[in-house]
């Protein structure tokens, strides 16, 4: 309600500091004026003087400091939301400028409505209530003789009056915070950039969500598979079971590099891992050590390589996420065909496409590993590459196919 709510308390005080600011403009306009209808005043000095003054009063709402100024009361004074007026980003424009000059135009211009209000509002109501009581017989017994015949009306008419100044201090302010946004608010070219950069914001996190989901996912699959080997050999084979140990703590040891680089493009700097040293980001060089770790695992898996092709004048992007790929088909493939036998398969590079494919016995009930996720991951990552990726059952094994370049 206007009559009790802070919020027209706040508006009334930022209404009337606009009027303020308004009434020294009107000094200085109506100063001038009377300089240069005097006859004795210079006028020629006079004009200059006014040009001048003229530039000086009217430079600050254009100013971006002002502009600043002017959000930062709105959101304190007005309630306008942060999200919907957010802190000025980059060097103002022109447009942007004139914007927040017109809505330093119309805060000056409400002030002083409001301002003019309270000064004849409150006295008019005083002298009202005055008259009709009959302690002050001034001009408006003379102007008004009903005052004296119905007191109580005229007390009314007083009352009202005070009463409609929260009301027109109300609608100032939905006035107000209605044109913040468009006024005060970023133009287009602000808001393409904001929506460019949340989009930009939102694709690093994808990476960032598939990179540890492949990296750590295939990690903890060979480490559960090395330790439960390692727990049923303990007994019958102790040295099988300490090769097992091993491969964990080696895969333990890949997967905090990986976790390192990670870590590096989440903080936006270099990715370093122990010892201050930067951590690689896998690439198809790595696709043996990727192979060896699964057949640790107990995984029978073959890798095939297309040696003409020149895999190793692969972009470095495309042999990373080529690299993910297969990382998270092995995975998969260990996860829900364990025991059955792996085929990888890298075929061209260099000015040629480059194709990786995964093959593993298909499982009829694990049409999806890895729920979707996997599969998700890997199609983003190819997508974004400007590649196709092809998943599913053929000829009675699953198939991971990706392809990179036209």
């Amino acid at each position: 309600m206007p009559l009790t709510s802070a919020t027209t308390v706040r508006a009334g005080i930022y209404l009337v500091v606009g009027g303020v600011v308004a009434g020294a403009y009107g000094v200085l306009a109506v100063g001038f004026g009377q300089m240069l209808l005097a006859p004795s005043s210079p006028r020629a000095a006079v004009v200059v003087l006014a040009a001048v003054t003229a530039v000086l009063v009217g430079a600050p709402p254009f100013l971006a400091p002002v502009r600043a100024l002017q959000i930062a009361a709105a959101r304190t004074f007005l309630d306008v939301d942060a999200r919907d007026l957010p802190d000025p980003a980059g060097p103002p424009t022109a447009a942007t400028r004139w914007r927040g000059a017109a809505w330093f135009a119309l805060h000056l211009a409400l002030g002083t409505a409001v301002v003019l209000g309270l000064l004849m509002a409150v006295p008019l109501a005083t002298q009202l209530v005055l008259s009709a009581v009959g302690v002050d017989r001034s001009f408006l017994v003379q102007v008004v003789p009903t005052i004296t015949r119905y007191p109580a009306l005229w007390v009314a008419v007083a009352v009202l009056l005070v009463l409609a100044l929260p009301y027109a201090t109300t609608a100032a302010r939905h006035l107000l915070r209605q044109a913040a946004v468009p006024l005060l608010g970023p133009d287009q070219t602000a808001r393409i950039a904001e929506l460019e950069a949340q989009a930009d914001r939102l694709a690093q996190r994808g990476r960032l969500a598939r990179e540890l989901h492949d990296s750590v996912g295939h990690a903890l699959t060979v480490t559960t598979l090395q330790a439960a080997a390692a727990a049923r050999l303990l007994d019958t084979d102790p040295d099988a079971a300490r090769r097992s140990l091993a491969a964990v703590e080696e895969t333990g040891r890949s997967a905090m590099a990986d976790l390192d680089h990670v870590l590096g493009l989440l903080r936006g700097g270099a990715a370093e891992g122990p010892g201050g040293q930067r951590a690689p980001a896998r690439s198809l060089a790595d696709l043996p050590g990727l192979v060896a770790d699964a057949r640790h695992a107990g995984a029978d898996v073959r890798l095939t390589t297309d040696q003409r092709g020149g895999t190793q004048d692969v972009p470095r992007a495309v042999s990373h996420e080529a690299y993910r790929v297969v990382q998270e088909a092995l995975t998969n493939a260990m996860r829900h065909a364990p025991g059955g036998a792996v085929t990888v398969r890298v075929a061209g590079g260099g000015t040629r496409v480059l194709e990786v494919e995964v093959t593993n016995p298909w499982v009829a009930r694990d049409a999806t590993p890895g729920g979707g996720r996997g599969l998700l991951g890997m199609s983003e990552r190819v997508r974004l590459l400007g590649g196709t990726l092809v998943t599913g059952p053929q000829d009675g094994v699953w198939v991971v196919r990706a392809r990179f370049g036209r």
